[in-house]
């Protein structure tokens, strides 16, 4: 999944708190007392038929890993999950070790400005459709209720109902990628994500951006690219149904502390066919993954590289980017490096192949 920080943060102070939307969101419905899966939200029937469908599927299992070059260097990947919530800030021991012990923190991008200019150019940066824009969102082709619901969730952030109409379309997607629930604490708490870099950069090291932070904005503002953006707002807006988006939370933190990652994307994958039914949902969330998911890992791996060699390095990317075929465990074992699961206190075990016990 995507991480997103400077934009949600400068938009806390840009625009007023919005009354009255998106309360279905309220901060008492999002806190997580017990991760725990809800038999309701994943009765035992479902639940099996999706472990089996995420066993079929490379390193189903587990949030942290060991890498080896092959020279001998050691590093470390680590799947975060992008929530400021203290049961996800909560980070084993071993994990906040190799954490402050390690020579460069790889983030997906890194959100501290780089000089004053860069501070300039971000408030430049172009949120707004021409003011001649007759762009209406309601016509984006996506489905009426996905609309109605992302309406709702820029209108809960303060942006306005019609926020859509005048917001360029890869400020829409930017927006929608955060978690709701995040709201309550944006520049108060960090997510996880943020909590890495504070202690890597407390512990010594230097913080290595994946990529730029505009680079998701600038690949979605290319015209070839709008089908990707609206495939990423039909995925993650479906996320926004106020019926199951808080029921899901418990099942949705007890699935990833318990690392069972390819678990999580099967389970994505059904909700989407009940949205959108097979075909649709398919075609929507390969699209989304392509970018999101395939392109990114590519980049992310080929600018660590450098350091990969070297070793000493913590690599925290979204959960999601781990499993898969082209996900970032098999991609780094393509390029030669062995890469081998550190199972924690709490995961669902397994015996892969290989597995270190740091």
């Amino acid at each position: 999944m995507y991480v997103l920080k400077p934009l949600v943060f400068a938009l806390s102070f840009l625009v007023p708190a919005a009354a009255q939307a998106q309360d279905w969101a309220t901060r008492e419905a999002c806190a997580v007392t017990s991760a725990e899966i809800d038999p309701q939200v994943l009765p035992e029937t479902l639940l099996a038929t999706l472990r089996a469908d995420a066993a079929k599927m490379p390193n189903p299992i587990g949030r942290f890993w060991r890498i080896q070059s092959p020279d001998g260097a050691v590093s470390h990947l680590w799947g975060t999950m992008h929530s400021n919530d203290p049961l996800v800030l909560d980070l084993p021991v071993i994990v906040q070790k190799r954490i402050t012990d390690a020579r460069v923190i790889a983030m997906e991008f890194d959100p501290v400005f780089t000089s004053r200019k860069a501070i300039r150019d971000h408030q430049k940066q172009e949120l707004f459709r021409p003011e001649n824009s007759t762009y209406n969102f309601d016509d984006s082709g996506l489905d009426p209720l996905i609309v109605e619901w992302i309406h709702t969730r820029l209108d809960g952030l303060g942006w306005g109902r019609d926020a859509a109409d005048y917001l360029t379309l890869p400020v829409v997607v930017e927006s929608i990628l955060t978690d709701p629930c995040n709201d309550f604490a944006v520049g108060v708490l960090p997510d996880q994500d943020s909590m890495i870099q504070t202690l890597g950069m407390i512990g010594g090291g230097s913080i290595l951006g994946l990529e730029t932070p505009s680079a998701l904005t600038d690949h979605l503002s290319e015209p070839q690219n709008q089908g990707t953006a609206l495939s990423i707002l039909a995925v993650y807006g479906a996320y926004l149904d106020p019926e199951t988006s808080t029921a899901n939370r418990p099942t949705s933190f007890a699935l990833y502390l318990q690392g069972e990652l390819a678990l999580e994307r099967a389970w994505e994958k059904a909700i989407l066919n009940g949205v959108y039914g097979p075909d649709l949902a398919q075609l929507y969330q390969r699209r989304a993954d392509a970018y999101l998911l395939d392109q990114r890992n590519q980049a992310f791996l080929q600018t660590a590289k450098h350091d990969l060699q070297q070793g000493g390095v913590f690599m925290a990317i979204g959960s999601f980017h781990l499993p898969g075929e082209q996900g970032m465990i098999e991609l780094l074992r393509q390029a030669g490096y062995t890469v081998s699961r550190i199972p924690l206190p709490g995961e669902t075990p397994d015996t892969p192949a290989g597995a270190s016990q740091e």
